[in-house]
């Protein structure tokens, strides 16, 4: 199949919705506006490697919110919006109070995103002028609106924590090296977050790849509760709530998920632990993250059989150490 059609040679297209339409038409006009700031994020993501397991999923959200605008499957709605407004609101915990105007340009990663935001902008514009036909759904003009807010909150984190760093070379078979600012007592301070939760998952992710396991990792707080999960391409639908489920045992009994297993069998000291709360998994993929001796959170890992799981859970738990206890 070549790449090139000819069909647009005399400057018309088409949508799924409408045929043999001008080029320059105002629906061309945002499509190719979003594509645009698709290309900007995807630059941004190079010169901010860390914001990245952020950022991919927003590439990932304008594609669709593209098909919706072409005529295709509906995707803005209420809930992808208050997706995006939790993504702020964490992010606002990591940050100074944001206030006025800022000068772009305090680290080529911040830049970039802040190049990005202001096309976030003119897309928001040119859905505005073509909302006249009745083309764009209110849901779209409002995710878009909060798009580019959660853009400018990514700008100002990575400025403030230098995440245009690319990240350190890793040695094949071992656990990824950590920066020197990332080491030091009890974890040189550093806090258990959506930032940190994402830049965990994505390691863990990215070696289970390595070793041919699709996987979904999910890392949860000391509470129990989610901070993040992220689902490889092809992972088990089943692995989503398993990975959460390993998690947020690991948590519960201070102890990884494979020696539970063995705690809970016939006879064991915890025989019959698994009946208690349907949460509890007693066979391997869930490890305890710990700082300073305590415990601050849990990482859970599924995909394969629970010896995979298990492996790369340990893998885990051993960056997590890194992060976090070094």
């Amino acid at each position: 199949m070549k790449l090139y059609t000819k069909t647009g040679d005399g400057g018309r297209a088409s949508t799924m919705n409408r045929r043999n339409i001008p080029k320059d038409s105002p629906v061309f006009e945002l499509l190719g506006t979003l594509d645009e700031l698709g290309s900007a994020l995807g630059a941004a993501k190079c010169a901010a490697p860390k914001a990245a397991p952020l950022i991919e999923p927003l590439q990932s959200d304008l594609i669709r919110l593209c098909g919706e605008l072409a005529g295709g499957k509906p995707f803005a709605s209420e809930e992808e919006t208050a997706n995006l407004e939790r993504v702020i609101d964490s992010i606002q915990k990591e940050t100074p109070e944001f206030s006025g105007f800022i000068l772009p340009g305090k680290t080529p990663g911040g830049a970039a995103l802040d190049q990005a935001r202001t096309i976030a902008r003119r897309a928001e514009r040119r859905a505005v002028t073509y909302s006249v036909t009745g083309q764009v759904p209110a849901a779209a003009l409002k995710w878009l609106n909060r798009l580019s807010d959660l853009i400018y909150a990514l700008a100002r984190l990575t400025d403030l924590g230098g995440a245009e760093e690319p990240p350190a070379t890793d040695v094949p078979g071992s656990v990824p090296a950590v920066r020197a600012e990332e080491k030091g007592g009890a974890g040189a301070g550093r806090r258990l977050n959506l930032r940190s939760a994402a830049e965990l998952c994505e390691k863990v992710l990215q070696h289970g790849r390595e070793t041919g396991l699709r996987a979904v990792v999910s890392v949860v707080d000391e509470g129990g509760n989610l901070i993040a999960l992220m689902r490889d391409d092809d992972a088990f639908l089943v692995s989503i709530q398993l990975s959460q489920d390993k998690a947020y045992t690991a948590v519960a009994v201070k102890m990884t998920t494979e020696q539970l297993g063995r705690m809970a069998q016939p006879g064991a000291a915890l025989d019959g632990i698994q009946h208690t709360n349907c949460r509890m998994v007693v066979f391997g993929g869930g490890v305890p993250i710990t700082q300073g001796g305590r415990v601050i959170g849990g990482l859970g890992v599924s995909g394969g059989t629970a010896q995979q799981d298990t492996d790369l859970a340990d893998y885990g738990a051993q960056v997590a150490k890194q992060m976090f206890d070094s």
